[in-house]
């Protein structure tokens, strides 16, 4: 049995140092601020992800073209945002979306370069857990019985068949 605990040791040290590379990939690339985080400057000198709405109303340009600037507001004060990247299928006025870009101090306006997906990270990170949790539980569970099975037929008497005295038939 001790191997038993030992190997999960194991898998459960490999899988928290799996979640704490995901939770470093999602702080370095995925994590979103808001407007007024960048306005502020606390999102950093380098591309950032801003999570807002655009302001209704503040759609100008060409969105199909790849070129437009609109107004991006999140809770409180706004961002003015020049997009200048691929064509988005998801830039409309009132909209919920992530530009990623940097911040122009200069002009006091917002460079993005892509628009991308608004995700619920808590509702994956959830999922997950509340899918692979029960499976472990139940691996290990099982694992256990298994083992104490084998031992346990391993202790037992080997299967020896009755002796039967011979009868002559005759």
């Amino acid at each position: 049995m001790t191997r038993l605990y030992l190997q999960w040791t194991v898998i459960t040290i490999a899988a928290a140092l799996v979640a704490m590379a995901a939770a470093r990939y999602y702080e370095r690339h995925l994590i979103t601020v808001t407007p007024e985080a960048v306005l502020e400057g606390a999102a950093g000198p380098g591309a950032v992800r801003v999570q807002g709405q655009v302001a209704a109303g503040t759609l100008e340009g060409n969105p199909e073209a790849g070129r437009a600037t609109f107004h991006l507001s999140g809770e409180g004060a706004g961002l003015r945002v020049q997009y200048d990247g691929p064509p988005p299928e998801n830039l409309r006025e009132l909209k919920t979306l992530v530009v990623v870009g940097r911040w122009d101090s200069d002009a006091n306006v917002f460079r993005a370069h892509d628009v991308a997906l608004v995700t619920n990270h808590g509702f994956v990170v959830g999922a997950y857990l509340a899918g692979f949790l029960p499976i472990a539980v139940f691996l290990f569970a099982m694992e256990r019985r298994v083992r104490a099975l084998y031992a346990e037929m391993k202790r037992a008497k080997l299967y020896e068949p009755e002796s039967v005295a011979h009868v002559d038939p005759r």
